[in-house]
């Protein structure tokens, strides 16, 4: 899980950029620099682009990684996860990649987009405790 004061600080920017886009549309009025007329539609198609950005600004917040001793969960931007560690072989975490990853049995790999190299000693301590259930589960 991401520091709450990151949390704040997604949630912050994804209400503001909701909130000029969403105020931008309710005031909208009048002609553009062209002299074309501006309609109704216009405010409501920018409120609703508000709306939207400000909800894709929230997916970094569903990021996760579970695990306990029957398996791992991993919730990426695209895509869950719910592995055994039976078909996990290794739990990565390369020089020169933003985050480690799980590498399975299958010959596949899944990031771990939760744990990632900018998290310092926090993701350290994620990655040698995954490591640790991952050896207790073999």
């Amino acid at each position: 899980m991401r520091p709450r004061r990151m949390r704040q600080a997604t949630v912050l920017a994804a209400a503001a950029i909701a909130a000029v886009l969403v105020w931008s549309g309710a005031t909208l009025t009048g002609t553009t620099a062209y002299g074309g007329k501006l309609f109704i539609s216009d405010s409501w198609a920018l409120i609703g682009v508000g709306i939207t950005l400000g909800l894709v600004a929230l997916t970094p917040l569903r990021i996760s990684v579970r695990a306990d001793a029957d398996g791992i969960r991993v919730v990426n931007l695209i895509g869950n996860f719910e592995l055994p560690w039976s078909a996990v072989i290794a739990v990565r975490y390369q020089r020169g990649t933003p985050w480690a990853s799980l590498e399975l049995r299958s010959g596949d790999a899944v990031q771990l987009m939760a744990i990632q190299v900018s998290d310092g000693n926090r993701a350290v301590e994620g990655i040698r405790e995954l490591r640790r259930l991952h050896e207790e589960a073999a």
